[in-house]
């Protein structure tokens, strides 16, 4: 599917492209996540977990130039593991490498994801987003992402150091 945003074309992502999905994941987890509580190597192996178990509207797209190279991501996994509402619940994750970000393909990736999403089961997407991240935050809220409550900063354990705001979208 190609998109005005700079030629760019979102597909299904393969096996291939799970390093630059991770790489850009990397570049952008600083408003999130201090990468000192893990090496990079556990974070890798936990980060494919999720990748690895990509099928049908749980899944990773990726938004790619017109040689081919991953600008950009978003993902809805499993939320959910209780079976009667595992299928209804995702969480949402959308990252644009450094060079790309500003130019409207978070709100490409993020309106197609949900745009798959309405013709599926899904009934709810949830998604955490840094407090600080004021651009993220507006793009939800223009997109009808509603904040419900926010994640504070664990201080005594310090496992997350950033405060997060809790979202919510319906789907359909």
């Amino acid at each position: 599917m190609l998109h005005p945003v700079q030629d760019i074309t979102i597909r299904l992502s393969d096996d291939s492209d799970f390093d630059s999905i991770f790489n850009i994941w990397l570049e952008g987890i600083e408003n999130s996540f201090d990468m000192g509580e893990f090496g990079e190597a556990e974070v890798r192996q936990k980060f494919h977990t999720n990748f690895r178990e990509r099928q049908g509207i749980f899944n990773f797209w990726v938004a790619v130039d017109p040689e081919n190279k991953v600008v950009g991501w978003q993902s809805l996994v499993k939320f959910s593991n209780n079976p009667f509402r595992q299928d209804t619940y995702a969480e949402s994750s959308t990252y644009i490498a450094r060079a790309t970000r500003l130019k409207g393909l978070g709100r490409t990736l993020l309106s197609h994801a949900v745009q798959e999403a309405e013709a599926s089961t899904l009934e709810y997407i949830i998604a955490f987003i840094a407090q600080k991240n004021e651009a993220a935050r507006k793009m939800a809220r223009e997109t009808g992402w509603l904040e419900v409550g926010e994640i504070p900063a664990d201080r005594e354990r310090m496992k997350h150091k950033h405060p997060k705001v809790f979202l919510v979208r319906q789907v359909g």
